[in-house]
């Protein structure tokens, strides 16, 4: 009697509790996916939605190099100049964040520099102590390439996923060596 009516009030006891803790986990998995999306905002991104014009830029060595050669690969998209002073306070950090993803060949970080002069870049390199960085050094010899984007200004980055779109810009600089800034590049690279 009271024994098997103990058992079966245990076993309702277990399967409601049960129920409730699975019901409750999966509420939370919309809020979870929106905290994951939210890694970006202490950074203040800006949504852009909209594909990545093609660019006509050479690497160091003076070779051609289009965007669309990173076509599959999630870009870190930064314009800078060797003039520009707040772009020379990013440089350290940029460098930072492109050495903590330099094992994924997923994520590219390129640093677009909008010299004239080809020429200014590597010494400019050299005094930073950058001339082995892992990021990638590209030049925009009409130095335009960041107004083809929406930039008035430098330094801004842009994240451009891998099928070519632009999904935000951080406009001016950012402290991309920060844990909070890598949180945003692993988040916005894994899609959340």
């Amino acid at each position: 009697g009271i024994d098997s009516l103990a058992a079966v009030a245990l076993t309702g006891f277990v399967l409601v509790g049960g129920l409730l803790v699975f019901g409750f986990a999966r509420a939370l998995v919309p809020a979870a996916e929106a905290q994951l999306g939210a890694a970006c905002r202490p950074l203040a991104p800006i949504a852009v939605g909209k594909t990545a014009p093609e660019l006509e830029l050479q690497d160091l060595a003076g070779n051609p190099v289009k965007l669309s050669d990173y076509r599959g690969k999630y870009l870190i998209v930064n314009f800078w100049a060797t003039w520009c002073e707040p772009c020379t306070r990013e440089w350290p950090d940029l460098a930072i964040l492109g050495e903590r993803l330099i094992d994924r060949d997923d994520v590219v970080v390129l640093a677009i520099s909008v010299d004239k002069e080809l020429s200014d870049i590597s010494p400019y390199l050299a005094r930073m102590g950058l001339s082995d960085t892992s990021v990638t050094i590209l030049n925009d010899p009409s130095g335009v390439a960041h107004q083809t984007f929406g930039s008035e200004k430098i330094p801004d980055t842009y994240f451009v996923n891998r099928e070519g779109e632009i999904e935000s810009v951080f406009v001016n600089i950012r402290q991309w060596g920060r844990a909070k800034a890598f949180r945003c590049v692993e988040a916005s690279v894994a899609g959340r």
